[in-house]
């Protein structure tokens, strides 16, 4: 109620910049969280590229010959020998020889994690997007 009392007393200059402000905010909001579905995207595309790489070694790897990257754009040729297993990160600069199926069930879980984050990221946006799309003819009634 007092609230009400209050928004009734403000000059409508002062109504519409704070329209604008709030509409300002929430559009940097979902941008945010735009980027961060992207980003989101990128390191699920990686991920599923990965199982493709795992599968086709255990399946066909042995005595194939490879690129391995150096660093800088540099590779050097290597021949496959042992498809049994994958060197893996398991954070904190800390690798782990696991074989391969638990390395595809270690980054099929990470997938899904990574999945259900950017379904919530897309409540979000969407939730954003409604209120947006509320203050924004507000903004524009009360601009002109």
């Amino acid at each position: 109620m007092a609230e009400e009392v209050k928004a009734q007393e403000q000059k409508p200059e002062e109504k519409v910049k704070l329209l604008q402000d709030e509409l300002r905010s929430l559009l940097a909001q979902a941008e945010y969280i735009r980027e961060q579905i992207e980003a989101l995207d990128a390191v699920v595309e990686d991920l599923y590229a990965s199982l493709q790489v795992l599968d086709y070694v255990a399946k066909e790897g042995k005595g194939k010959v490879v690129l391995v990257p150096i660093g800088a754009g540099n590779f050097i040729k290597a021949k496959i020998e042992d498809t049994s297993t994958v060197v893996t990160s398991v954070g904190g600069r800390l690798n782990l020889e696991v074989p391969i199926e638990d390395a595809k069930k270690a980054i099929e879980s990470r997938i899904k994690a990574l999945e259900a984050l950017r379904l919530e990221l897309l409540k979000r946006l969407e939730a954003l997007n409604r209120k947006i799309n509320e203050i924004l003819p507000r903004v524009r009634e009360e601009a002109s």
